[in-house]
């Protein structure tokens, strides 16, 4: 029979026993979540290129004229036209401004290689944790045996953890699929806009909101069953060593098999994550209080890259203050983390229960099968 408080129990009981997941946890939290760390910059004219009235105005050249002033009477020539003219706005700005220009594409390009590589890094760490919490779960689970860091590492660095990539991959197919859909339309509602034709605006926009409502409601059913196919297909992955494709096979057969008791426990965790939701929501403003204090530590974790950046930078001739602009996009990263350690933590409970969660339903669908299995043959 399946026991989901049993299997509740016992993932609770593993999370507030086994304080060497958490580690692992703050690592999915980290991955899991991610911020957006974004700049506004604002470009102010010098007093004297003002209008008549006092409007700021562009130095010559950099004008760039409303949709109906663009040339061209197609929509593709008006387009070629507002292209030439950023580019000339652009080529203004390096004549103009060369050293600032050549700044600032350096620190464009810093943030999109720092940001590139961070990201690699938190999705290598997240499978590798993401291994390790099942198998030291299933361990755990099977034979009482805790085991520490180094050995949950071991269990994480794994071959088979680049299989959980893909599983992933393969999953998320569908809600790739779901954007390029909306792109399209947008497009073509867009396009109805730029014809200017009444009946064209009016059968995209219907037709297009139509078409995404559908879309969506789709995408959305087929990934509430194939989230579930992936975590079962990770079990069987990380413990029974299973490629992706068999994997996603197996673990299709058994949700069809078990779909009573799969969707029942999707609908028990469903449920669980909307009140950790409300419990986080309340917890977030002492979580932050205790951010200002890890702020320090922050700081200091982020002091030496920061520091070395700037020097690196200095020494290949970057002017004024440019050296700490780009040791603020290196460091902000080590700050980052640290700092919002406390709400990654507290995040990181959550990821290890879940995961305990259905480790523990994937045990207990296995050994219903069996028992299954053993009442057929008999």
């Amino acid at each position: 029979m399946f026991d989901i408080k049993k299997i509740l129990s016992r993932s609770w009981h593993i999370l507030w026993n086994y304080k060497v997941l958490w580690i692992f946890g703050f690592i999915l939290a980290l991955g899991a979540g991610g911020a957006d760390f974004g700049n506004q910059s604002r470009y102010s004219f010098e007093d004297g290129a003002r209008g008549p009235n006092g409007e700021p105005r562009a130095p010559e050249g950099w004008e760039i004229e409303s949709w109906e002033d663009l040339q061209g009477d197609t929509f593709g020539e008006k387009m070629n036209d507002a292209f030439r003219q950023v580019r000339a706005v652009v080529e203004n700005l390096r004549e103009q401004y060369p050293e600032e220009f050549r700044m600032g594409v350096a620190v464009a390009v810093t943030a999109v290689v720092v940001a590139f590589v961070f990201g690699i890094l938190v999705a290598v760490l997240r499978y590798v944790s993401e291994m390790a919490a099942i198998r030291m779960v299933d361990e755990y689970e099977g034979t009482g045996v805790k085991v520490g860091f180094r050995q949950g590492w071991r269990y994480g660095w794994s071959r088979d953890t680049w299989r959980l990539f893909w599983v992933n991959f393969v999953v998320h197919l569908p809600a790739l699929v779901l954007f390029v859909v909306i792109g399209l339309v947008v497009w073509w509602i867009f396009s109805a806009l730029m014809s200017g034709v009444q009946w064209s605006i009016i059968s995209s926009v219907i037709a297009g909101s139509g078409l995404i409502f559908l879309a969506a409601f789709t995408t959305a059913i087929l990934m509430v069953v194939l989230y579930v196919v992936r975590d079962l297909a990770w079990r069987m992955i990380a413990l029974e060593g299973k490629a992706v494709r068999e994997g996603l096979r197996e673990a299709w057969a058994m949700l069809r098999r078990q779909w009573k008791n799969a969707g029942l426990m999707w609908l028990v965790m469903t449920g669980i994550r909307i009140a950790w939701s409300i419990t986080f929501v309340i917890l977030i403003i002492p979580l932050l209080v205790v951010s200002v204090l890890t702020a320090v530590g922050g700081l200091a974790a982020a002091l030496v890259p920061a520091l070395l950046t700037a020097g690196i930078a200095g020494l290949l001739a970057a002017p004024d203050y440019w050296p700490w602009i780009f040791a603020l996009i290196v460091g902000l990263p080590f700050f980052a983390v640290v700092t919002f350690s406390p709400i990654l933590l507290v995040s990181g409970w959550w990821q290890i229960f879940r995961s305990s969660a259905w480790t523990l339903t994937w045990r207990e669908l296995k050994a219903i099968e069996a028992i299954e299995a053993v009442g057929l043959n008999g």
